[in-house]
């Protein structure tokens, strides 16, 4: 089973193609098919990433198991993350890789299905190792996502980084640049920062005409991408990390509402953890006062560029 033609248009929003191909695969319970993607410097949103070293974003994973599962079942509506129960990223994906996600899937009876993966790159080397529920419209949670205290109050003035600091400070570019602003401020400790969803961003590009507005529902990992790059801000702002950050793991991360073209996000993150080259962050985003992201842990990694890039001659 193939993807939808490169010229083919979205019928829902979505950053990129995250699929090149699904096949099936026999034994065990559950749905079991593996997806292949090639990680291409050309994809929307890749130009931005790590500039000048072609990475696949880790929530681009993500993203391939929601529409590989989504042709699969002949949905009507797109499915999309309810919930990461935990993600591990064990090994840079470079532009050239092609990474097969070995898939199962089991409907729970609720409108979910239980997702586990297992990624490897064409050279054998473990990528990823995940577990996530995706689901329908109707299957978030029941009484939506409500942290102690509600949404944070908004600052009568901002702090902390302006926009020309924040792409000093952070590896990526537009478009794949996910926040547009910092509200609040504590160094090493706390940040609360801003991302407006426009409807002329490359996730809405190229999508069928008389679409219902479900269908413009922003990609839930974006708005995870959104919510790891304000995390890198602060943790640099501690002064304990060096070299390039990259997401090392998700764990507990959960999803309620439909956010749409329009709405300014706002993202609040805190270190719980600073350990060696490793930060432990969790938090909330917020699109007015509905909560509609909670994340239990964001774990980042630091690590020397040259670990990252295969294709780097290694210094004598």
């Amino acid at each position: 089973m193939t993807g939808r033609p490169p010229g083919a248009p979205h019928t829902f929003a979505t950053p990129l193609r995250a699929v090149d191909r699904v096949e099936g695969r026999a034994g065990g319970p559950g749905l079991r098919f593996s997806t292949y993607k090639t990680v291409r410097a050309d994809d929307p949103y890749m130009a931005g990433h790590f500039p000048g070293l072609t990475l696949l974003p880790a929530v681009f994973v993500l993203e391939g198991l929601r529409q590989a599962l989504t042709r699969l079942i002949g949905a009507g509506e797109p499915l999309d993350l309810v919930e990461v129960t935990s993600a591990r990223w064990l090994a840079p994906m470079q532009g050239g890789d092609e990474i097969r996600l070995d898939v199962t899937a089991t409907e729970s009876g609720d409108g979910r299905w239980l997702v586990t993966a297992d990624g490897v790159r064409q050279d054998g080397v473990p990528v990823v190792a995940a577990k996530v529920v995706l689901g329908g419209r109707d299957a978030d949670p029941a009484d939506g996502l409500a942290p102690a205290g509600g949404p944070p109050p908004v600052p009568a003035t901002a702090s902390g980084p302006d926009y020309a600091a924040i792409l000093d400070r952070l590896p990526v570019r537009h478009p794949m640049l996910l926040v547009d602003g910092v509200e609040a401020f504590e160094p090493g400790t706390r940040i609360t920062t801003v991302k407006a969803v426009s409807g002329s961003e490359p996730c809405y590009g190229s999508m069928e005409d008389g679409l219902p507005l479900s269908r413009y529902t922003y990609p839930r990992t974006l708005m995870l991408e959104s919510f790891g790059q304000s995390s890198v801000l602060l943790w640099l702002s501690s002064g304990t990390t060096g070299g390039v950050q990259v997401a090392a793991a998700f764990r507990r991360c959960r999803f309620a509402g439909e956010v749409r073209p329009g709405a300014v996000l706002r993202h609040v993150a805190r270190i719980d953890r600073l350990m060696s080259d490793n930060v432990f962050v969790s938090g909330e985003t917020w699109d007015g006062d509905r909560c509609v992201m909670t994340v239990g842990a964001l774990v980042g990694s630091s690590r020397p560029r040259a670990r990252l890039d295969r294709t780097a001659t290694p210094t004598p």
